[in-house]
């Protein structure tokens, strides 16, 4: 089997696909990546311009806002979820046993950090107002 003469050739060829294959890939996510910055950047844009013009933004709005750029926060690997960025660790024996992950109402475990600059920004707001 292995004494066949095309073999190197098929050998080749598998491998040259392989790799064609491999870079596609990277070059769609690194488009994806890019389109998820750019959304990212535009949202915190407008919540700057926002906060920085006359007008009062509600906080309806700065928390709708915020929610979209939390949104697009960056996954972790390849194969996280699509659903809005972080998601916790699950592992096999998780999957095997049928636990399910625990999450509140669809939304993210917000980190303590997080929390402390959110806290933050609410004192910063009520305060200029």
């Amino acid at each position: 089997m292995f004494s066949n003469r095309y073999f190197p050739h098929a050998l080749f060829a598998v491998a040259l696909s392989s790799v064609s294959i491999n870079l596609v890939s990277q070059r769609k996510s690194a488009e994806d990546e890019r389109a998820r910055v750019k959304a990212q950047l535009s949202i915190l844009q407008s919540i700057k311009e926002q906060l920085q013009s006359d007008t009062p933004i509600s906080n309806d709005e700065l928390e709708r806002l915020k929610k979209l750029a939390r949104s697009a926060a960056p996954t972790n690997g390849a194969d996280a979820g699509v659903t809005g960025g972080l998601r916790e660790q699950v592992s096999w024996s998780d999957i095997f046993r049928g636990r399910k992950p625990t999450m509140m109402d669809g939304e993210q475990e917000v980190s303590k950090w997080d929390k402390q600059d959110l806290e933050k920004m609410r004192k910063e707001m009520a305060g200029s107002r």
